[in-house]
């Protein structure tokens, strides 16, 4: 009978082992044949295509605005008080992409948790993450700022405003703000930061009680104020440019109109008036021929001022239609789609450098001769 009885209990151990083992085995999702992730929204082939996808973005983040960087310090023309906030926004591209490489391993990871000893790096590169996206949105704010008082205001208040300690502090700011805004809620009982399990990334821990409440305050210091200024310097700039090309239309009308005044004019003038007009003539047109110099180099810089202008907003506008579908995804409360909404982003930072190149009139001869190895023009 003690045989028998050690032969039903052995039994039924080995049954309750396969009837667990089954029950961890359906914990995962159904609809793949690979290996899943528990407790994650997204099913294994879809975290692998996102990981992927941010590999290869991050990379070419990292290749495309490291020339930026190099061009900057190589050439002296690209030194520019506008250049120091196009730098800064190099430098949080960079270092955005590299600290969300750190999420890469927990998205092709197989294991429960962060698949590293020590969650810390993931702690690290979330805070990371999120405040250097914010310092690229606040960075982007300042270029516009920027270009809007370059274009719309006197010399005089542009070199009051944009000098060297007041430079620094903008950065200064634009660093410090999302910091304290990533780091302050979650020592304070609001949100964490870590690995989420649920998007399997170094972020904000959606699962958290008050995850919620942090979002929203993230959204609150990346988005409003930033976009505020970009909008409202845009469009003082679009006004101001169209009053003063309206203003030399209306000008070059008028210089028409009394030349054909002049041309059909009685011809009543003595000799002697026409040897004082030809002595006048002559003085007015070598005064004009020594200031024709000088007219040229501000035209040409004002034409450049235009189109540099032009190239960063439409360097604002790509991050602005890149950002917004994770804006819309956090205030909507809707994760399903959030990491697409992340790789979207990313994207941003990979095509600044090609948006420079292609049509920036400083930038664009620089970064292209470093791209065909010959020597950059100064």
């Amino acid at each position: 009978m003690e045989a028998y009885k050690n032969v039903d209990v052995t039994v039924a151990t080995s049954t309750d082992v396969v009837n667990s083992s089954a029950a961890r085995t359906t914990s995962f999702p159904t609809n793949s044949s690979l290996p899943s992730t528990a407790e994650s929204i997204y099913t294994y082939p879809e975290l692998v295509f996102c990981a992927v996808g941010f590999f290869i973005l991050v990379a070419g983040t990292l290749i495309g605005n490291s020339l930026v960087l190099v061009a900057v310090a190589r050439t002296k023309k690209l030194q520019n008080v506008t250049n120091v906030f196009v730098v800064n926004l190099s430098v949080s591209d960079c270092l955005s992409g590299f600290a969300f490489l750190w999420s890469v391993p927990g998205m092709v990871s197989t294991t429960p948790g962060y698949p590293l000893h020590t969650d810390v790096p993931c702690i690290i590169s979330a805070v990371f993450v999120l405040m250097a996206v914010s310092c690229s949105l606040n960075t982007l704010a300042n270029i516009a700022l920027n270009r809007c008082i370059l274009i719309t205001r006197s010399v005089e208040t542009y070199q009051w405003l944009y000098t060297p300690k007041k430079i620094a502090l903008m950065v200064l700011g634009s660093w410090l703000v999302p910091l304290c805004a990533a780091i302050i809620p979650p020592l304070s009982g609001i949100g964490d930061l870590g690995f989420d399990p649920e998007s399997r990334t170094c972020s904000d821990i959606d699962t958290h009680p008050k995850g919620a409440t942090y979002d929203k305050i993230q959204f609150a210091f990346f988005y409003p104020l930033p976009f505020a200024v970009i909008f409202v310097s845009y469009v003082l700039i679009w006004r101001y440019v169209k009053k003063h090309f309206r203003k030399r239309r209306q000008q070059m009308s008028e210089r028409l109109q009394s030349s054909t005044v002049v041309q059909t004019a009685p011809s009543s003038i003595s000799m002697l008036e026409i040897d004082d007009s030809t002595s006048r003539r002559t003085r007015n047109q070598q005064a004009s021929l020594r200031r024709t110099g000088s007219s040229r180099q501000l035209t040409s810089s004002k034409h450049d001022q235009l189109a540099i202008t032009k190239n960063l907003f439409v360097v604002v506008l790509a991050f602005v239609v890149c950002f917004t579908p994770l804006a819309i995804m956090v205030v909507t409360k809707s994760q399903r789609y959030q990491l697409y909404s992340a790789l979207i982003l990313f994207l941003s930072g990979c095509i600044n450098p090609l948006i420079y190149a292609a049509k920036h009139p400083h930038f664009s001869p620089v970064l292209r001769a470093m791209v065909r190895c010959r020597s950059s023009p100064e």
